[in-house]
């Protein structure tokens, strides 16, 4: 599957749609996330393709409309998020993050391994040591509580499946 390097960050998760669940040394995030022109234009400004080389992930169309859950993982003590999976429909993908490094992996998901989300929560249930440390945290790797990740994850997915069935949310205003 694709994998492309950016040093242009993600747009970041909005903390109106994202609920935040502690895991001890990582605090993890559910949210319903929507992506689209407007969205790209208000967070980045009309440079932001140019800050992406002009490169697309694969999948996504020349007009980017892109809706569904995202999982998030912050580091509990800096905030700074570290990885990401973007549960969409059309172009499903997840990101490796070094904020202080402005690098962001976007790797593409392979559709036969089903869908994004519970692959997702299953390899942060198996593997979140090691794609921390892929991301380029190692230290929060090390810090890692099995315990408290796993009571996280638990409320992670039980959240998932809430926010997956409710569906895009309303902007009130």
């Amino acid at each position: 599957m694709g994998r492309i390097e950016y040093e242009a960050m993600p747009i970041r998760a909005f903390p109106e749609h994202t609920v935040r669940i502690p895991g001890g040394a990582v605090t993890f995030g559910v949210e319903y996330r929507r992506l689209d022109e407007a969205t790209i234009l208000a967070e980045m400004g009309p440079d932001a393709r140019a800050r992406f080389g002009g490169v697309v992930p694969a999948g996504m169309g020349a007009v980017i409309e892109e809706d569904g859950v995202a999982l998030h993982v912050f580091d509990a003590a800096t905030g700074d998020e570290l990885l990401r999976f973007d549960c969409f429909d059309d172009a499903a993908h997840w990101h490796l993050l070094a904020p202080g490094g402005g690098r962001n992996v976007v790797i593409e998901h392979d559709p036969a391994e089903g869908p994004l989300l519970p692959w997702a929560v299953s390899a942060l249930r198996c593997r979140l040591r090691d794609l921390l440390a892929e991301a380029g945290a190692p230290a929060v790797a090390a810090a890692l509580g099995d315990d408290e990740v796993r009571a996280g994850l638990d409320v992670v997915a039980q959240v998932a499946r809430y926010v997956e069935a409710a569906g895009r949310p309303v902007s009130v205003g």
